[in-house]
């Protein structure tokens, strides 16, 4: 029986509806300071580490079988796909429009990388309850394709180093840096050996030197407020006003090194290190807002406790989450090495530095590739995704956890043994989709454009044409022909999921990666204009494109 095209449209706005509010809300608590740029990181560290495991292995447990292998295979083609034809959208864009030359990765990363589990989950969630057009079956095996699809983003993403597209636009500021900071070394190195052939400086001299000099070497890194040798940096500090003299640069410690990059999936984490001290002692220290160098309210106005309430303060902004996650004096001084951080803490870890450095063969680049994209396997979101679909394609594990046609002695309660674990994973994955459109709604709040590069509008004009009007066009052409050829096997659920994820706009993770090679001290931030630009231009029409998409497909592609 045919669904009336009333009930189908108002199906397909309706999530829109939920959609927004929470995006909104969260908007709200940004502006309020409610959710700061470090709490929306332990937040979305949570997701990352717990919250989205959870969802994963509930949902592909429980609706995936054996029978479904195809089904996953299919879902990585269609995902390829999306990433190349968006990227190749994006590529034809940058020459087209005349897009800014010091943009060209973030560029190609807007094109890449969609926004691909929270919108769809929340669609389908929506969907599902009042069973006009899903069951509450398909929306929970729905959940479990997009879950799939989101395996696929984080393969190409992280597993294969795409998110190196964002640093790109950084290379001239960290190789001018990298010029300068070698400059110094070796002027220092000259100053050193006359210091040492001459006999000018008397011990006490030298005593009094050492007891004002900073103890700042090797990996510590230094903070611009803290005491200098320097007369500028004294002076800069009395012009900003009375800082605290002992805050200083926390670092992070992260698992697994490579080769030379860092990556995260998210926004958020508690990130703890230690920093070993000149005397050899360590200091546990916490990375916070408060604790970076930047020129706005907050680095003026150190907030050591909560006697100072940071909700009576202006809200935060986009130069804020700069200073939370910028890595970008350490960077330029090879102070960090990369690493790869399956959480969504951007992590970086301290290097010594080396001044007999060998050349990397192409082998040996090839060995770290490898290892950094096995080591990827180890995040939670993937060991989550591996774990669940050994389970599902396995009819007696998957008889542990959920009811199945193969015999398993049951627990006093008649349920499956293990069935407390899927309790467990349902309860705590439920949290999953609102936190993550709540920190979607906190992002947008503090999306700041400082400038506008004269022609810049057509850049943003085409590229959200691309994502949100053209990549729809062509899923919907592109999953009618692999329907007609089988592939779908009459799935409707997989067909609509997958039409869905072309119609989607950009991740804001782009924020943050953009924002760890952004220098908090450059007079203006181009890339995270530009990326703001086009945020905003996505999310602006969005309410339009979406319930559009969804109800041409549940009515022409679907047939209801």
């Amino acid at each position: 029986m045919a669904v009336p095209l009333g009930q189908v449209i108002y199906s397909a706005v309706k999530p829109i509806f939920k959609i927004y509010f929470i995006i909104g809300i969260g908007f709200f608590l940004a502006r309020k300071n409610i959710l700061t740029v470090s709490t929306c990181r332990d937040i979305s560290d949570a997701i990352v580490t717990a919250i989205m495991p959870c969802l994963i292995f509930d949902n592909i447990v429980t609706n995936i079988e054996s029978s479904d292998i195809k089904n996953i295979g299919v879902i990585f083609f269609l995902g390829t796909l999306l990433y190349l034809v968006g990227s190749g959208l994006a590529l034809l864009i940058y020459y087209t429009c005349k897009s800014p030359k010091a943009w060209f990765g973030g560029l190609i990363s807007v094109g890449l990388f969609p926004n691909i589990s929270d919108l769809p989950i929340a669609y389908l969630q929506t969907m599902s309850n009042s069973g006009s057009i899903f069951t509450s079956a398909e929306g929970a095996k729905g959940v479990a394709y997009v879950c799939i699809f989101l395996a696929s983003q984080v393969f190409y993403q992280f597993s294969l180093g795409l998110y190196k597209l964002v640093k790109y636009d950084f290379r001239d500021q960290l190789e001018n840096h990298e010029d300068a900071e070698s400059q110094v070394h070796s002027s220092s190195k000259k100053d050193a050996t006359t210091k040492d052939s001459g006999d000018d400086v008397t011990s006490d001299e030298k005593s009094a030197t050492n007891s004002t000099s900073p103890r700042y070497e090797g990996n510590s890194r230094p903070a611009s407020h803290t005491t200098s040798e320097s007369s500028e940096s004294d002076k800069r500090i009395e012009e900003n006003g009375s800082l605290e003299d002992n805050s200083v640069y926390p670092t992070r410690v992260q698992s697994a090194p490579i080769e030379d990059d860092v990556s995260s999936l998210s926004s958020s984490a508690i990130s703890r290190s230690i920093t070993s001290t000149s005397e050899g002692e360590q200091q546990l220290q916490r990375r916070g807002t408060t604790g970076s160098v930047n020129t706005n309210y907050y680095s003026l106005n150190p907030i050591t406790s909560r006697s100072i309430d940071l909700r009576k303060m202006k809200s935060q902004d986009m130069q804020d989450v700069i200073n939370e996650y910028s890595e970008f004096d350490r960077l330029k001084s090879d102070e960090v090495k990369r690493v790869v951080s399956l959480t969504s803490d951007l992590g970086v870890e301290e290097v010594k530095k080396d001044d007999t450095e060998k050349p990397v063969t192409f082998w040996e680049k090839f060995k770290r590739g490898t290892i950094s994209m096995l080591i990827n396997f180890r995040a939670p979101n993937s060991l989550s995704l591996i774990i669940s679909i050994i389970i599902a394609m396995s009819p007696p594990l998957k008889a542990l956890f959920v009811k199945t046609s193969f015999y398993m002695p049951h627990a006093p309660d008649l349920n499956p043994p293990l069935s407390f674990i899927m309790d467990l994973t349902s309860y705590v994955g439920a949290a999953s989709v609102p936190l993550g459109l709540l920190l979607l709604g906190a992002t947008i709040a503090r999306l700041k454009v400082n400038a506008i590069i004269p022609g810049f509008w057509k850049t943003v004009v085409a590229i959200t044409a691309a994502r949100l009007i053209i990549l729809p066009i062509f899923g919907v052409g592109l999953t009618t022909g692999i329907n007609n050829g089988g592939w779908f096997s009459n799935d409707k659920v997989l067909r609509f999921v997958s039409v869905l994820e072309f119609g989607l706009p950009n991740a804001t993770a782009l924020v943050y990666f953009t924002a760890f090679y952004t220098d908090p001290q450059a007079e203006d931030h181009l890339q995270m204009d530009c990326l703001a630009l086009c945020l905003i231009a996505q999310y602006s029409i969005l309410f339009i494109t979406l319930p559009f998409l969804v109800t041409f497909s549940l009515k022409v592609s679907l047939g209801l």
